[in-house]
């Protein structure tokens, strides 16, 4: 125990007195001091624990606050991709069409010249009429297994085979006697193409005057086999060609026999009138 602390007892009645006042004043003092201590360090504690609340509060605001703000970019670049993707689609649609029904369909259009189709006409082997094409085909593959080639031309809503024509008039004759053998009935007739204007890539309209010259007077059994190679070939390296009148030139450059040549020519000429 300090100094101050101890209690002296003395036998003087006011000196002991005296000293027991002095010595409780000591001990009030000195627990005075330990309250103030107490209370300073217990006020510094909390003081102290403030801050790192606040702190941890701030902390935690932040990332919230940051994940709102990422979220928020993720759901605008993932808008904003997705609309980026429809508005390429649907202009990647749009440009085809905008391209066709322009300066391609003009520049095409521009490039075609109307002439003029005479009327044809021409001795024709026909080897039967159907009311419907389905039959028409049947007895044309019947006669293709004979090595005997023919065409349907549909005409006033009836199917009618042909199987030659007067190009070459001899054919004509042995056509019929070859039908007449194998039993199928065949009847010689007339056939005309009425006259009209056929529109044609400028380029090649000097290949269907040609023909058309060689089908007015049926020579076109004449026409050497180079020059027929020729004029497909010019056909051929241009766009846009009329596939029946293609067609055609093919078959004449193999050298089509019986007359089919001039009748595949007018039938094309005639689905290319206006």
């Amino acid at each position: 125990m300090d100094e101050k602390n101890k209690i002296k007892i003395s036998y003087n009645k006011n000196d002991s007195q005296e000293e027991i006042v002095k010595a409780k004043e000591q001990q009030a003092a000195t627990q005075l001091n330990k309250l103030q201590k107490t209370h300073e360090q217990t006020s510094y504690s909390k003081f102290n624990k403030i801050p790192t609340i606040r702190k941890k509060l701030s902390q935690s605001s932040f990332k919230y606050v940051s994940l709102s703000i990422m979220t928020a970019l993720f759901v605008s670049l993932a808008l904003g991709f997705v609309l980026l993707k429809l508005f390429v689609s649907v202009t990647e649609e749009a440009a085809p069409t905008q391209s066709v029904s322009g300066d391609q369909i003009q520049t095409t259009e521009a490039s075609k010249i109307s002439i003029d189709l005479p009327s044809l006409e021409a001795k024709v082997v026909q080897s039967g009429v159907y009311t419907n094409e389905e039959t028409a085909n049947e007895w044309k593959d019947k006669l293709s297994e004979q090595s005997l080639p023919s065409i349907i031309w549909l005409q006033n809503e009836q199917y009618y085979l042909l199987s030659g024509s007067e190009d070459k008039e001899s054919t004509v004759n042995v056509l019929v006697d070859e039908l007449s053998e194998m039993e199928v009935p065949t009847y010689l007739k007339t056939w005309e193409v009425e006259s009209g204007k056929i529109a044609v890539i400028e380029s090649q309209s000097s290949i269907v005057k040609s023909v058309i010259n060689h089908l007015e007077k049926h020579t076109l059994h004449t026409v050497p086999m180079e020059e027929r190679d020729q004029m497909l070939q010019s056909w051929s390296e241009i766009e846009g060609n009329d596939e029946g009148f293609s067609q055609a030139l093919k078959d004449w450059v193999s050298e089509t026999e019986n007359g089919l040549s001039w009748l595949a020519f007018a039938q094309a000429l005639e689905s290319m009138k206006k």
